[in-house]
Formats: C-alpha cells, structure tokens, sequence
C-alpha cells in the first residue's frame, strides 16, 4: 500500500494551516489563553453546522458519542494547555515540548494497543524530533526557572496525543465533516467551562479580535486539524501526531516575513532533519496500517 500524492498534497496543506496559529495568536496579547482556544473551537464547529445544513453530511454514530466527547474535552485541554504555556514560558520552549505529542502516540501504540511499530517510523519521529531540537537549540533552554509553562506544554501534549488515538476509532466509519463538527463543539464547552472557573471574559473582545478568531478556526483549525483528522484513517496516530513536528521551522519562516525576525543557520539544518523525518514517518506508516484503505 502506497500513500497517495493527494494525501501527501492535504497533509503539507494540514502542516502549513497549522503552522500560523503561532503567528496568529500573536496578534491576540491581551486576549487569555482559553478565551482565544473556545473562541476558535466555537467557530470552527459553527461554520462546519453551517456547511452541514447546506450540504447535508449525516449524523454522527451514537457508538461513538462517549469517545468523541472525551475527545473533545482532550483538544479543549491541549489548546488551553499550550496557549497557558505560549505566556508563561518561551516561545521556543513552549513549541517543541507542544509538539512531542508523536512520543506519547507511540508509547501508547506500542504499550496499550500492542501493535509492532515499523522501525522506519520510529526512525522517521526520532528524526523529526532531533529536527524539532536542533531548531530550537538557540532559544530553548529546560533548566530555566518555568516549570509551570513546560509542564503544560508537555501536557499539550499528551492532550494532543489522545486526541489523535481516540479519533483513529470513530474515523473508521465517520466522515471528516461529521467527526469534526462534534469534536469541535465538545473542545469549546470543555473551553467555555474553563473560560467560566478561570473568569475568563469571553464575551468581551473588540471587532479586531473577532476577525483574528474566525482566521484561527479556518486556517489552522478547519483546513489544518480537521485535514489531520481526515489523514488519521490512512495512517497511523503517531504518524499524524509527528506532522506538527515541523511547524517551528514554518512558523519561524513566517515571523522572518511578517516581523523581519532573523532566521539562524541551525534551523535551516534543523528544517532538514524534520522534514526527512516526516518523509520517512508517513512513508513507513502505511506499511503498518493493514487495516486502513488506500485514499
């Protein structure tokens, strides 16, 4: 079985998408953290309602109503974990522990799930990984006093993590539209609930912040995460979890175009590694996946 070019077309379209979230909440400082993640989950999920109603696209599996909430609630946790982190650590620091997800997929994979990992995926993840460091090596530094920060971030994670074991299940035979319509609006109750305990003001924004919401439900949300939900029924969670892998050289190119931000030779290389990475991570992937179709 053979990953299709399509495939390989939407996952770098899912990769570039997810990238300019960084960027994006970049215009949104004075907004908090979980504010911003229920607004982008809220819209996100409305807007796919709305297409539902034009374009009718089923309902969504009653088996899997229990999987899908808890699914939601583990995406609202990701993003109120690792936009909490974006403000309390560094960028750099926040980035690569948010983006390790691949590691948490595979001890689950590996532990709970008993399945035999091909070695050129595990290959692929250590690759990207490496990448993800060496990038990040003139920025990140662990030991600095921001234990909370890189906590969360790393919770991200393992949110993240979950998120992509639980959908491989429900994506069996649920499609995209359907999955993501219902996941989305379960990440922002989950959202609205934290906005409520942590006194979150969610209803106070200017017209500025409300255009910035609708550009992260549509780019990084509709056209990235709902593109990796699609990926997962082709390929394996932790190869989906190990594409984010190379937002931070992405998003690194961006801020050098947005914000002049000077672009380190490190990352260039780093760039490298973390694409290869992904290459062979996706390639290996479909080896492993005898239950999944071809696209």
């Amino acid at each position: 079985m053979q990953i299709k070019p399509r495939l390989y077309i939407l996952i770098t379209v899912a990769l570039v998408s997810v990238s300019t979230s960084s960027i994006i909440v970049r215009f949104l400082p004075t907004v908090p953290a979980v504010v911003i993640a229920f607004w982008r989950m809220a819209l996100a999920s409305a807007v796919l309602w709305i297409y539902s109603l034009i374009k009718p696209q089923g309902r969504f599996p009653r088996e899997h109503l229990l999987t899908v909430t808890m699914a939601g609630l583990f995406l609202g946790c990701h993003f109120a974990c690792f936009f909490s982190a974006v403000k309390l650590t560094s960028i750099a620091n926040a980035t690569i522990l948010g983006t390790v997800a691949p590691v948490f997929t595979v001890l689950i994979e590996a532990l709970f799930l008993k399945r035999e990992l091909f070695k050129q995926v595990l290959f692929g993840i250590f690759f990207a990984l490496a990448g993800g460091l060496v990038i990040h090596s003139g920025g990140a530094s662990l030991l600095e006093n921001n234990t909370l920060g890189n906590t969360l971030a790393l919770l991200g994670s393992f949110f993240i993590a979950l998120v992509f074991i639980l959908s491989e299940k429900i994506r069996r035979n649920t499609s995209t539209v359907v999955y993501c319509r219902t996941l989305y609006f379960s990440a922002s109750c989950a959202l609205f609930v934290f906005s409520f305990i942590l006194g979150g003001p969610v209803f106070s924004f200017t017209q500025t912040d409300l255009s910035l919401f609708f550009v992260l439900a549509a780019i990084p949300t509709i056209m990235g995460h709902s593109v990796l939900s699609y990926a997962v029924r082709f390929i394996s969670p932790s190869s989906v979890a190990a594409v984010p892998l190379g937002e931070p050289f992405l998003a690194s190119f961006f801020a050098w175009i947005l914000f002049a931000e000077q672009i380190h030779t490190l990352t260039y290389f780093g760039g490298i590694l973390v694409f290869l990475g992904l290459y062979l991570t996706l390639a290996g992937s479909v080896r492993s996946q005898h239950h999944h179709k071809t696209v």
